[in-house]
């Protein structure tokens, strides 16, 4: 399985999503990102865009986070 490791640092709101969109867009379908993000709205703004982009949440636990992008055949 491929993982991409990405730290976020303490980015916040928006410069989360977007670093979060243009990550999980480099990496294959089936693909694993873990992401560390040390900002304070991460264990809020994470797991909401995962369900807003159809991501799976594969595990949140301050501030490491990863998500899971779905198969190909899954869309």
């Amino acid at each position: 399985m491929h993982i991409t490791h990405w730290n976020a640092g303490d980015a916040g709101c928006g410069s989360l999503i977007l670093g979060l969109k243009r990550q999980i867009n480099a990496i294959p379908p089936g693909g694993l990102l873990e992401v560390t993000a040390e900002s304070r709205g991460a264990a809020i703004d994470s797991p909401a865009w995962c369900r807003l982009a159809r991501l799976e949440l594969v595990e949140a636990r301050h501030p490491i986070y990863v998500l899971k992008k779905q198969d190909e055949a899954s869309n």
